[in-house]
């Protein structure tokens, strides 16, 4: 046996050492139950990911040193034991070890774990929240600065998403609409929400295409509350030159946001040069299925050279209404905005163009459906009165509401609007 093989001997005793006794319980309380599912069910991913992870490091200390037994899996085992071994020891952890026994709750757990230690990280306030039959959500995170609230996050782990698989775009729709149907039962209208999508061993186009279908689907909501959706992915990166063939753990996050969201607490998804994820020179992509099917040796490299590339934005839509037109109204009755030739009168960085309904030019550009409530414009191109309705405001905490006194007030530039600030007309 070659030194190298030594090395990888003992790591792997070391990794099944520590998964036994960090994990005991919960090996025991799920072996005879993966023992069955494995007799039974075909695939691997129907099966508790644990025991399988650690079945693959038992097989491959057997095969030492002819050949590694799924490595993708020697290094998704390496990343959760070290999870662990820092959450073992805190005081929470009694209340997450008993998440681990189910087989769909562990990668729920563990996914969720990875988000709070990473949130951490940046800085933030974190805490779980306890499960339960109404444990909901999973994660509260305080905001950095200003008001210092509070958002929720609901994490979501797909099964189709587990890795066993090719995930094609009819699944990839299922997901997001199921996800947008748990983002509104479980993230409460008062507090701002994230939902947070969880996936493991992803091919890079499936997340891509995950991530487009979200920015579609995110610009026909409405719901004012809801910050956007935080994309998780735990992954391997494969890299190999003449002598070595090295995988090693990887956590990418992308947050897809809400154009709609209309909250006081600024959702930063900028990534900072260095960032972790920005993962630079060229990568292979690849998917389980390409790995169990051993083709690694027949793929190719992909062009995901820069950051550029892999923070690539999503495609932008924008909603255009028409308001409605009313009769010149009397003189102080209501909040009545003139100007001779400013337009647009409005301008914010939102997902909605108010249109004059006569002549159609843009009087409000790029602002929120809650950006302004119960006031006039009279249209500076064909002199009509259009009318910005009474809104019903949400549960959820902004900016401010600027109160504007019945007048008339003749606008002699473009006024800029803010996310969670309304204009209203008293």
């Amino acid at each position: 046996m070659s030194r190298e093989s030594d090395e990888l001997g003992i790591i792997v005793d070391q990794l099944v050492e520590e998964a036994n006794q960090l994990l005991s319980t919960i090996i025991h309380r799920t072996k005879s139950s993966d023992n069955r599912s494995r007799l039974q069910k075909p695939k691997w991913t129907e099966r508790h990911r644990l025991h399988v992870l650690l079945e693959a490091a038992q097989e491959t200390k057997k095969s030492l040193p002819e050949r590694v037994v799924a490595p993708w899996f020697l290094a998704e085992l390496k990343a959760t034991i070290e999870l662990i071994r820092r959450w073992h020891k805190k005081p929470i952890w009694k209340d997450i070890e008993p998440s681990l026994v189910n087989s769909t709750h562990f990668t729920h757990t563990i996914a969720k774990l990875h988000i709070v230690e990473r949130l951490t990280k940046e800085g933030h306030n974190v805490k779980i929240v306890p499960r339960g039959e109404d444990a909901s959500p999973d994660i509260m995170v305080q905001a950095i600065g200003g008001s210092q609230d509070w958002i929720n996050i609901e994490c979501y782990q797909p099964k189709i998403l587990d890795g066993g698989s090719a995930v094609g775009e009819r699944e990839i729709e299922k997901v997001v609409k199921y996800s947008m149907k748990k983002a509104k039962r479980q993230l409460e209208e008062k507090t701002p929400g994230i939902l947070a999508i969880c996936g493991f061993n992803q091919s890079k186009s499936t997340v891509d295409n995950l991530r487009q279908t979200i920015a579609n689907r995110l610009q026909k909501t409405e719901r004012s509350n809801f910050c956007g959706i935080l994309l998780m992915m735990l992954g391997i990166m494969y890299e190999r030159d003449k002598e070595n063939t090295s995988f090693t753990p990887i956590i990418t996050i992308d947050f897809v946001p809400n154009p709609s969201y209309f909250g006081r607490v600024d959702i930063d998804a900028s990534r900072p040069e260095g960032a972790p994820q920005l993962i630079k020179g060229p990568l292979t992509d690849i998917s389980t299925d390409d790995i169990i099917s051993k083709k690694i040796d027949q793929l190719s490299i992909a062009n995901v050279s820069s950051s550029e590339r892999i923070a690539k934005k999503v495609g932008e839509s924008i909603i255009e209404q028409r308001l409605k037109v009313i009769e010149e109204p009397a003189p102080k009755s209501r909040v009545v905005i003139l100007s001779k030739d400013v337009l647009p009168l409005f301008r914010g960085e939102g997902n909605i163009n108010f249109l004059c309904h006569n002549c159609g030019v843009i009087l409000a550009e790029r602002v929120w459906k809650l950006s302004i409530s119960n006031v006039i414009v009279k249209c500076p191109s064909c002199q009509s009165y259009n009318e910005f309705p009474q809104l019903r405001f949400p549960q959820h905490p902004l900016i401010g509401r600027i109160g504007i006194m019945k007048e008339n007030y003749d606008f002699t530039g473009t006024v800029i609007l803010k996310r969670g600030v309304s204009l209203v007309g008293l």
